[in-house]
């Protein structure tokens, strides 16, 4: 629901535009594990969890400054992130319910910049 409300924006923007607003949204969303990590109350948590933050972070960047195939590659290793925290492998605990959200609102944004911006 999430990305149905969203992506409309895209197709009424310039593409410059829809390329900042997406690369400001991959920052927020790969900025939330930082909370996460925060709850956890272990350094090494926190730290991973802020590293893979700013690693988005340069990912939405070089989505501005270099090619837009960087943000959809970033929302992709996003739904990867998340799944990672499922069982939890690695990082902090994240609610249940978050998970299959993020994973399925970052890879249909994917998909659709992906089509959006290629054809």
């Amino acid at each position: 629901m999430l990305f149905i409300v969203s992506a409309p924006v895209h197709l009424v923007v310039a593409q410059n535009v829809s390329i900042a607003i997406s690369a400001i949204t991959l920052s927020l969303i790969g900025g939330a594990y930082i909370g996460f990590g925060a709850q956890a109350n272990n350094r090494k948590t926190m730290a991973l969890e802020l590293v893979v933050a700013v690693l988005f972070g340069a990912a939405a960047l070089a989505g501005l400054l270099w090619h837009w195939i960087a943000i959809p590659f970033g929302l992709a290793l996003h739904a990867i992130w998340d799944l990672l925290h499922h069982r939890p492998i690695v990082g902090a605990r994240v609610p249940h319910w978050y998970i299959p959200l993020c994973v399925v609102f970052d890879v249909s944004a994917a998909l659709f910049l992906v089509m959006l911006y290629a054809l």
